[in-house]
């Protein structure tokens, strides 16, 4: 559903009465709407949707003539799968871009995964209209015409889509399986090798040359293909029924009886995660763990199954029972990002900030865009008391995301910590400016003046403190330091 969005701002004008009079009120807000509407869209980049709503929520309240915001809005809703939410901020941008391609194409997108396949047709349609040479759209409208049955349609429109960007693997994919539904079986061989020759771990197309070779009786030349399905995706249930169908069809009956249990227990696994799923949402914990269980016990390779299981001891307080599972995902697959990027946040939270740090560190060298895997690895060094060497993921962590205020602070307290102090300033200058009401930022703030003899800057920091939490009984303690009260 999400394939082709775009991540776009687009700054509209926002006009009262005479398009030519702005007053200084309209013009603070449409500024705050616009540094709002960055932050969601610097949020989204990162794939951080929920945090990309807030933002992008508050800048349309702040100025609802932004198009952009609206559409960046639909796109952090499309991607939580908060589709009724996505459908209606997609309206309202193109309420007001009524002939913006990139609206047109996200709404019947959106619409198509509410099964709304009439209204989705329009509006793709029209995008095709107004942008005719973009192979995202036919392949859209190829979605929606395979899913209301008019097999013809879908083929011209994925025929176009592919003629557009022969890159397109997923519409060579569905074409060559609406071939073979409409029994063309040697068209249909051909569009899944050339499917094949751009991608050989394809692995759709792998199972689905597979399973059309076993339709023309030759079981043995679907085996290899299916094998190389399995290797590149081990838990997928379908390879291995095929593959116990081919090995039926060539009479070798012990691989096929191996095949078919192998089926047996992946497709038991997978409904028992999917239930597992449905009770997560439901907040049915135990239910949950049960099913989750269920699905590790048929499917003892899953690394997925790991990762919810880890989520439910922690949310449930058993931090060792999640590190246990997530240690043995990373074992299995010492690559797999979520799985580095909860192992060390949970080794943080036991105390074991060493451990933390050499799974943070794996997942930045995996993929140094990572802010998760930067800032952790910055705490983690911070915790272990190595403060030199949490300056430069902490660095690269504000510089990835200059919107969060934790990794400020974190920043400020490191460079407090080795005498910085004017790159302390810096941060904890930074984390007020984002957060106003951050009080320990202030309270840095505030000693960093005293230390550098700035003595009435510090008290009115100080005073900024007891402002924000009377209580604080360090910033009391400071200013009667200072006023030289015993």
């Amino acid at each position: 559903m999400q394939r082709g969005f775009l991540i776009a701002l687009v700054a509209l004008g926002c006009t009262r009465g005479d398009p030519t009079v702005e007053t200084p009120s309209d013009a603070a807000r449409r500024q705050e709407a616009f540094r709002w509407s960055n932050r969601g869209s610097l949020y989204l980049k990162q794939g951080r949707p929920a945090r990309a709503v807030a933002a992008l929520e508050r800048a349309t309240r702040l100025d609802s003539t932004a198009g952009g915001a609206h559409f960046n809005l639909g796109l952090a809703h499309a991607r939580l799968e908060e589709h009724p939410a996505a459908v209606a901020a997609f309206e309202h941008a193109l309420a007001l871009e009524p002939d913006n391609p990139r609206v047109l194409f996200a709404l019947g997108a959106t619409l198509r995964s509410q099964h709304r396949y009439l209204e989705a047709a329009e509006h793709i349609e029209r995008a095709i209209t107004l942008n005719p040479d973009r192979a995202e759209n036919h392949f859209e409208l190829g979605q929606v015409r395979r899913a209301i049955g008019d097999f013809a349609g879908a083929r011209t429109a994925f025929t176009r889509a592919i003629t557009l960007d022969p890159d397109l693997l997923e519409a060579r994919y569905l074409y060559s399986d609406l071939l073979a539904r409409d029994q063309q079986l040697t068209a249909s061989r051909e569009s899944f090798a050339q499917l094949l020759a751009r991608d050989s771990t394809h692995v759709r197309g792998l199972i689905g040359l597979g399973g059309l070779l076993i339709d023309m009786d030759r079981p043995h030349d679907a085996i290899p293909f299916l094998n190389r399905a399995i290797a590149r995706d081990r838990h997928s249930p379908t390879p291995h029924y095929l593959l116990a169908r081919a090995y039926d069809q060539s009479a070798q009956v012990e691989k096929a009886q191996e095949a078919r249990t192998r089926f047996q227990k992946l497709s038991a696994a997978e409904r028992h995660l999917n239930q597992g799923n449905i009770y997560l949402r439901r907040r049915e914990w135990t239910k949950a763990a049960a099913a989750f269980e269920h699905a590790l016990l048929s499917d003892s390779t899953s690394i997925v199954v790991r990762i919810r299981l880890a989520a439910l001891h922690r949310q449930q307080g058993d931090t060792t029972a999640a590190i246990i599972l997530l240690r043995e995902a990373v074992t299995k697959d010492s690559t797999h990002m979520e799985a580095l990027l909860a192992l060390g946040a949970d080794q943080l939270r036991h105390a074991n900030p060493t451990a933390a740090a050499a799974a943070f560190a794996r997942a930045t060298a995996i993929d140094s865009t990572s802010f998760a895997a930067a800032y952790g690895l910055g705490k983690a060094y911070w915790k272990n008391g190595a403060l030199t060497d949490a300056i430069d993921p902490l660095q690269r962590a504000v510089s990835l995301d200059p919107e969060h205020v934790a990794a400020h602070y974190d920043l400020g307290l490191a460079h407090v910590r080795l005498q910085r102090f004017a790159e302390a300033r810096a941060s904890f200058a930074r984390c007020t400016a984002l957060d106003p009401t951050h009080v320990e930022a202030h309270y840095g703030l505030g000693l960093i003046h005293l230390q550098l003899g700035q003595k009435e800057r510090a008290q009115h920091l100080l005073q900024k403190v007891l402002a924000l939490k009377p209580d604080h009984q360090r910033a009391v303690a400071k200013l009667a330091a200072m006023a030289g009260v015993p």
